[in-house]
């Protein structure tokens, strides 16, 4: 068992020029008998996912001695008999405003889990336990997310097929509902069934740098005590409360910190304010409680990154007359309304730290996946890892633009997996046709010393093919 596989320099990627879509046909069983899948019986020869999720393994290297033949482990290296994986997707939300080909570029496609489920299992030889996990956004329908994704139908029926320990959780301990007049209403969830557990990095924390100074505080759309309309506020907010004067904490999700094997299964998508959404940022779903998760710090540079410059007066005024109209009983009937609002967005200033200059989601994300791969069962943070992991980018529908749930789709046909996600990701940027360069969670998560991300003698070395290039569009913020 490689200990240290997290050091691991080697990312590869799947490419397909006629892949445009995900298998429909559930539960997305492999095209033809695979020797090394002798318990696998039934086959569809028109999926066309699963074996390019296979030849990605394969250019891993993954058991290389074996491949052809019935004793292919490829994760073998990482899982042994009788240990707890956790897969973690990307299932944000159900919505997107173009509709479900919208929401098949947000969220990942349960015909690239299975093959994923089905190397799992052989791993585990019969024992242990498979769990799919994420924490949505509050607002988001779990049910509706199941249903897009066709992920929860998949594993029903692989436990028709014989597949046993594999379950389903929606980690959210809450979900949020909007009422009339802007209300929001809170509803308590079943959540992760061992729980939550809260980590302190404090002087550790990728914040600490900022606790000299008693007046920061740090905000996120999540902390509903905020007037996030209005960009003077730059009162206390509730995420402060986890983070201020070397205080710096995470609320995690027991079953994350339980599971001896994690599987992030990230989308390829940018992202308004950390420029993309790919691994790094993929794992901000194993965090409780989003209000403990800084997004942005209010103001403009030097004290704040919310936006480069406050937004102009004209803006402000109009739209706390559309929020006036939006809380009128009758604003559906009001002629003018779609009018107001099509300007405001057309004219809509940088905000709530989208853009380049956001200083402060970087530092969440790094920390968060310091806490993954360091912290141990009772949250203890280890100075060597405490679990193995395996990244996989799904990308057959990415999606770009003002991203990550607003964007807009792309078919891209491709697939890219690695041991290490600050290799994963350069890569995939390289394939997004964008300058990791400018990405922090890259840039800034090469130089952590303690907990470190990257070997600091690891270099960055792709396949020697010419790599596609997808040529996404980015945030307006990036641009």
């Amino acid at each position: 068992m490689k200990d240290n596989i997290l050091f691991c320099n080697v990312a590869d990627y799947i490419y397909s020029q006629v892949v445009n879509n995900y298998h429909k046909k559930i539960p997305f069983d492999p095209p033809e008998k695979y020797p090394e899948l002798s318990f696998v019986s039934q086959i569809d020869g028109e999926n066309r996912i699963y074996p390019m999720v296979r030849e990605l393994l394969q250019k891993l290297g993954l058991d290389k001695e074996n491949f052809g033949t019935k004793d292919w482990n490829p994760f073998k290296e990482i899982i042994k008999a009788g240990d707890k994986v956790l897969i973690k997707p990307n299932l944000v939300t159900h919505y997107h405003h173009s509709g479900e080909n919208g929401s098949l570029s947000t969220i990942v496609h349960g015909s690239v889990i299975r093959p994923i489920i089905d190397y799992v299992y052989k791993a585990l030889q019969g024992g242990g336990s498979i769990v799919i996990a994420d924490n949505p956004v509050e607002p988001a329908d779990f049910g509706k997310i199941m249903e897009i994704s066709k992920i929860e139908k998949m594993v029903n029926i692989l436990k028709e097929y014989g597949y046993r320990n594999i379950k389903i959780i929606d980690l959210r301990p809450k979900i949020v509902r909007e009422g009339k007049k802007n209300e929001f209403i809170e509803i308590q969830s079943s959540g992760d069934p061992l729980g939550y557990l809260t980590i302190d990095l404090s002087e550790d924390s990728l914040f600490a740098e900022f606790d000299s100074n008693p007046d920061i505080s740090y905000y996120t759309l999540e902390d509903k005590t905020v007037n996030h309309l209005d960009p003077y506020t730059k009162k206390k907010s509730q995420t402060d409360n986890y983070h201020s004067q070397g205080r710096h904490q995470y609320i995690i999700s027991k079953s994350v910190l339980d599971a001896d094997v994690i599987i992030n299964i990230a989308k390829l998508k940018t992202h308004c304010k950390s420029g993309v959404t790919l691994t790094l940022k993929n794992l901000i779903g194993i965090v409780s409680g989003k209000v403990c998760m800084p997004h942005h710090r209010p103001g403009s540079p030097p004290e704040g990154d919310s936006f480069p410059d406050y937004p102009p007066s004209y803006f402000i005024e109009s739209r706390k007359i559309y929020k006036v109209l939006k809380e009128k009983i009758y604003l559906h009937k009001f002629p003018g309304v779609k009018l107001i609002a099509g300007l405001l967005h057309r004219n809509k200033p940088i905000e709530h730290g989208n853009w380049k200059g956001n200083d402060t989601i970087w530092r969440t994300i790094l920390d968060i996946n310091r806490i993954a791969v360091y912290a141990d069962r009772n949250g203890v943070m280890r100075n060597t890892p405490q679990r193995r992991f395996f990244y996989l980018i799904d990308g057959i529908i990415g999606q770009e633009g003002n991203a990550p749930i607003g964007g807009t789709p792309k078919t891209c046909g491709v697939l890219i997996g690695g041991f290490n996600p600050i290799m994963v990701d350069t890569l995939a940027c390289k394939i997004m046709g964008i300058d990791y360069r400018i990405i922090k969670t890259i840039t800034e998560g090469t130089k952590i010393k303690k907990w470190p991300l990257l070997n600091k003698e690891s270099e960055f070395l792709f396949p020697n093919n010419n790599l596609p290039n997808l040529d996404f569009k980015l945030p307006r913020g990036w641009k």
